[in-house]
């Protein structure tokens, strides 16, 4: 028995009509897998009592160092005779971070108020140096007593009488630690002790944030720090505004035009990070992002009202008014992205955007920092004054005293875990656009091969169309003779 041939016109349509369903349920499925998604992630991102962003609220499931650079003055006695400052840098002398957090209280379901304390323990296989070496460094309480100008004539009756030297000699953990000093014990201030690290087990931040509950993309939003709606330390209402995510948690969902927003209590400001690169951070793919290089510009500083009359200069931000009047400023490390007389001003300075560059690694889809570095310095800036012996003859110099490098990597369990969401987001978008591919090539096809039938067609006809001419004309010409 002959098996009936099935004409390639019969499957034609069949080809389209797969082609266009290929279309339609990739479309469908698209967008019903990608509000699956968003549904998931919004739920996990919600800070609520045992959610997984409530114990990364209170246990960050990552690794916290701290690595502390000191700038170890090599001619004190030279720089009181107005020469330029030559320094050398230590360290890094790296401390392990542990934030200690305890929830205060929940305000209906999108609030959450927390207070935080940090405790560091120093790691001497990652340090590049002791705690007991000893340096030489600017006496900042002194330096504070000074910049005060009610104090000025009391400053200078005070200071002889304890014979105060404006660079003093002391040991790394004296420094991070404490230290006996008169001035303090004078102000009744921390038990009469001195040290750059202000919150060493001192719980003195509060934050009120938005728990995303309403919406994810406000996750981490600050709402209020210690009490604080809005600061009192510049000159305008946008300066003063306390914006942005805690530092903790950020938006979702991020794109290479997007600003991350924080609010810094050491910077005493809100800051933004702009896209630096695309990047790949132990298997997860990873938008980069920093400091933007005009961040302290001055003209960009007076604008905002980020200073008082003039600014110093381009990349250093005056903190005074922050710190009780002290004449402190934060800058990038080696006055990166600042104006050259900072740099020139200093012997010992080679800024380096490696090294130096305040980076954060995000995971694009769920906004999680998968690793960064906070990189910051503080400096102080020196001037003569005729009525203090010390400094007659010193020369005006911003002088940089420490930076910091507070690097943060997320633990290979998360990291994981962040790599298989990146992978099923990428999976929902792959999966439908090679679906409509594949159905617009059917659809080409089925197109080709009836756009060839219909020309075969037309063809056949035209042949056929000859033939009965000529056969027309055959039979008149033989009637004809």
């Amino acid at each position: 028995m002959e098996k009936k041939k099935v004409s390639k016109k019969n499957w034609i349509p069949v080809i389209s009509f797969v082609g266009f369903l290929f279309i339609k349920t990739s479309i469908v499925g698209y967008f019903s897998s990608n509000y699956i998604i968003h549904f998931q992630l919004s739920e996990n991102l919600k800070i609520e009592n045992n959610s997984k962003a409530f114990e990364f609220l209170l246990n960050p499931p990552a690794a916290i160092y701290r690595k502390y650079y000191f700038f170890d003055v090599q001619n004190s006695v030279e720089v009181l005779n107005g020469k330029k400052p030559i320094l050398i840098e230590k360290g890094p002398y790296t401390y392990r971070v542990e934030w200690h957090r305890k929830i205060e209280n929940f305000f209906e379901k999108d609030k959450l108020n927390y207070s935080q304390s940090t405790k560091i323990y120093f790691e001497p296989s990652l340090s590049k140096g002791n705690q007991s070496d000893v340096i030489t460094f600017l006496n900042i309480p002194a330096t504070g007593m000074i910049n005060k100008k009610k104090m000025e004539t009391m400053a200078v009756f005070i200071m002889e009488h304890f014979d105060t030297e404006l660079f003093i000699k002391r040991t790394i953990k004296e420094l991070i630690s404490g230290y006996d000093d008169p001035l303090m014990e004078l102000k009744k201030k921390n038990n009469g002790k001195f040290s750059i690290v202000k919150d060493n087990g001192t719980e003195w931040q509060s934050f009120v944030i938005d728990t995303g509950f309403i919406d994810p993309l406000n996750i981490g939003k600050v709402f209020s720090w210690n009490g604080l709606k809005k600061l009192n330390y510049w000159n305008s209402e946008k300066a003063n505004q306390i914006s942005g995510t805690d530092g903790t948690f950020y938006p979702p969902y991020l794109n290479r035009s997007s600003i991350i927003e924080s609010y810094s209590p050491e910077m005493c400001r809100s800051y933004g990070l702009q896209y630096l690169r695309d990047n790949q951070i132990n298997g997860v793919k990873t938008y980069d992002f920093h400091f933007p290089s005009d961040l302290f510009s001055a003209s960009k500083l007076e604008q905002e009202g980020f200073c008082d009359g003039k600014c110093l200069g381009n990349g250093v931000l005056n903190i005074s008014n922050c710190y009780g009047g002290v004449s402190g400023f934060i800058s990038q490390p080696h006055f990166l992205n600042a104006d050259e007389k900072f740099i020139q001003s200093i012997n010992g300075l080679e800024p380096n955007k490696e090294i130096h560059d305040f980076l954060i690694h995000f995971e694009p889809t769920t906004g999680v920092p998968v690793a960064g570095n906070v990189r910051l310095q503080i400096n102080f800036y020196l001037e003569p004054n005729q009525d203090i012996d010390l400094l007659k003859n010193i020369q005006p110099v911003l002088l940089p005293v420490i930076w910091f490098d507070e690097e943060i990597k997320l633990d290979l369990q998360t990291t994981e875990e962040l790599s298989k969401v990146a992978f099923y987001v990428r999976l929902v978008t792959i999966i439908p656009v090679s679906m409509v591919s594949t159905g617009i090539l059917l659809i080409l096809v089925s197109s080709f091969f009836l756009l060839r039938n219909s020309r075969n067609q037309l063809n056949n006809k035209n042949a056929k169309k000859k033939i009965y001419l000529a056969e027309e004309a055959r039979l008149f010409t033989n009637e004809q003779n």
